[in-house]
């Protein structure tokens, strides 16, 4: 049904000339439609994708660069001292008249530190410094890098206008007083009265059901369904006279419906988690005016083993995994060789390739276990470990037989083919295997509560930050041995959380990568840092790296001009409507 209507959508489009440089509606298609929507920030129905027209950041990432932005709403930032100066677009404006002001950034932050924000363990305080200008004082000890990143990867201002009745003094005392406390101590500000009255402010938020969006972007809404954001230029934009395109119909759609609309030259343009199955890019590649981009490695998934339950207590063992599952052919067979959604990494490292040859040498790099498939180092490690194999399968020591249960997220549907095939080239060499797919709730908390044998985790990786890459990879504390939050106490993949790291000595896992991704920027000590962690995470095996995800970028020339596909814009800025705003003002896109 959903793709019947979205279908119909796109005719009506086409039929009134969406499509034509008369009217040069720009029909955008995306996979993960919403059944339902919100503009309220802070809640899970709110519709980001389409949002991200109407509302702007204060600055984009240019990918993989750690230290690099590209500014939108913020038109410049300074240090001074320990502050974070950011000055303000001086010509920007609400879409209801009103200027955008130091007092909407200052009323977003506080409202983003009542819902947790990762900014908050960078600063102390945040004062406006003028009209359009913003102070933010940075915490003791902690790199002004790492504000930047949370500040401009993670904060989208939103109006006072809306918001600020909710910012009071007891709401900023509050922010305050936990985050201080966190800094130290993150259980005793969990329990803490100003948690409290942060979490009875959000209840509040999180209830307000705003009719439409006041947004600062340059388009404003037009209309909206379950299936499509319609939304038109607006004027008052502060750059207005670079937006060429003055209309956009934003399609939210299933998968195979998005590729169903390129296709058929309905859509001029996809990005994101664009999936094109390998007959779907064959058939792409030979469609009149169709590119398609595979930006590398900006997040991955990993099979995570349950540390707490052997064998997979033994690292031996997890080596010997790691050598069977078949990664190559895991990868190809699910996503293809031609511009494929996702690679196998050649040598699991716990990093995305981009970031890796950033802080890693090639000698470093040559040094490390590729793990590629071969069943006679699998057999090796596995007998040195006491294992047996009688009639071609193999027993452990205690003389039962050796046998996985894989579990994977039914809606993962890409990724379930690639762990077909790993059940099936494991039960191939002896290793008995089944793969049981679980509903995406229930599959969650299984992860949490360590309700598994071995799982798939998806997705974490492809931040610049090599220490955050391993803070919110599977033995970080978000899924092993979690110290505070909704699942605090719970053990997750039960990775240690002791163990001798290389270079740092026996320490707690988590809690190390916890202060480490919050505690230090670039320089000689990230890169040392960064090794050591590769090399644990290489030779320890506490989670399988198995495939490195690409961001796909489909798009068709029949009605626009676009960058060359060797435009850096499509690698640095890493979203899709970023990257569509400022081709537009800086030329490279426009209608035909």
């Amino acid at each position: 049904m959903l793709g019947t209507l979205a279908l119909a959508v796109a005719l009506l489009l086409t039929a009134c000339g969406g499509n034509q440089s008369s009217n040069a509606t720009l029909v955008m298609a995306s996979s993960g439609p919403w059944t339902q929507w919100q503009w309220n920030p802070w809640t899970t129905v709110f519709p980001g994708a389409a949002g991200g027209f109407i509302y702007l950041p204060l600055a984009v990432q240019d990918w993989p660069n750690l230290t690099s932005f590209t500014p939108m709403l913020a038109s410049s930032w300074s240090v001074q001292g320990d502050k974070l100066l950011v000055k303000l677009q001086p010509n920007a404006r609400w879409q209801n008249g009103q200027p955008v002001t130091s007092t909407d950034l200052i009323d977003t932050l506080y409202l983003y530190g009542a819902d947790g924000a990762p900014v908050w363990a960078d600063i102390a305080s945040v004062s406006a410094a003028g009209q359009k200008e913003v102070a933010l004082t940075l915490r003791k000890g902690v790199p002004m890098v790492l504000l930047e990143n949370n500040l401009f990867n993670g904060i989208i201002p939103f109006p006072s206008s809306v918001w600020g009745k909710y910012v009071t003094p007891s709401l900023k005392a509050d922010v305050i007083a936990y985050n201080n406390l966190a800094a130290t101590d993150p259980n005793a500000a969990a329990s803490s009265a100003a948690n409290q009255g942060l979490a009875a402010v959000f209840q509040k938020v999180a209830k307000v059901a705003p009719s439409t969006p006041i947004g600062d972007g340059p388009y404003k809404l037009a209309g909206i369904t379950t299936q499509e954001v319609r939304l038109i230029k607006w004027d008052g934009y502060y750059d207005a006279k670079s937006i060429t395109i003055p209309q956009i119909s934003f399609l939210g759609l299933a998968q195979p419906d998005v590729n169903a609309q390129l296709l058929s030259g309905r859509a001029d343009f996809s990005s994101g988690w664009l999936y094109m199955p390998p007959t779907i890019v064959q058939r792409w590649n030979h469609t009149q005016d169709a590119h398609l981009l595979s930006v590398p490695g900006t997040f991955q998934a990993q099979v995570i083993f349950n540390d707490t339950q052997y064998p997979f207590t033994d690292t031996t063992v997890r080596q010997a995994l790691a050598y069977a599952f078949p990664l190559q052919k895991m990868n190809q067979l699910a996503w293809g060789n031609i511009s494929p959604h996702a690679v196998y990494p050649q040598i699991p490292d716990g990093l995305t390739p981009k970031v890796a040859d950033q802080f890693l040498t090639q000698s470093q790099l040559s040094s490390l276990n590729t793990y590629s498939y071969d069943p006679s180092k699998a057999d090796q490690l596995l007998t040195s470990a006491g294992f047996q194999k009688k009639n071609g399968e193999w027993y452990m020591p205690n003389g039962k037989q050796l046998t996985l249960a894989l579990s994977i997220d039914a809606a993962w549907t890409d990724q379930v083919a690639a762990l077909k095939v790993a059940a099936s080239t494991l039960s191939s060499i002896g290793i008995q295997s089944t793969l049981t797919t679980v509903e995406d709730a229930t599959y969650v908390q299984d992860l949490h509560s360590g309700n598994f044998q071995v799982a798939t985790y998806c997705c974490a990786g492809g931040s610049p930050d090599p220490l955050t890459d391993f803070a919110a990879s599977p033995m970080g504390s978000l899924e092993n041995y979690t110290t505070y939050g909704n699942n605090k106490g719970q053990h997750g993949i039960g990775f240690g959380p002791t163990a001798d790291v290389p270079g740092l000595g026996t320490v707690n896992v988590p809690e190390t990568l916890d202060a480490e991704a919050n505690g230090v920027g670039p320089g000689s000590q990230m890169k040392d840092l960064t090794w050591d962690w590769a090399k644990f995470v290489n030779q320890q095996v506490p989670y399988l790296q198995y495939t490195n995800f690409a961001n796909q970028i489909a798009y068709s020339t029949s009605n626009f001009d676009w960058p060359k596909t060797s435009n850096q814009t499509w690698v640095n800025i890493n979203s899709g409507n970023y990257a569509v705003i400022l081709e537009q003002e800086n030329g490279s896109l426009h209608p035909k």
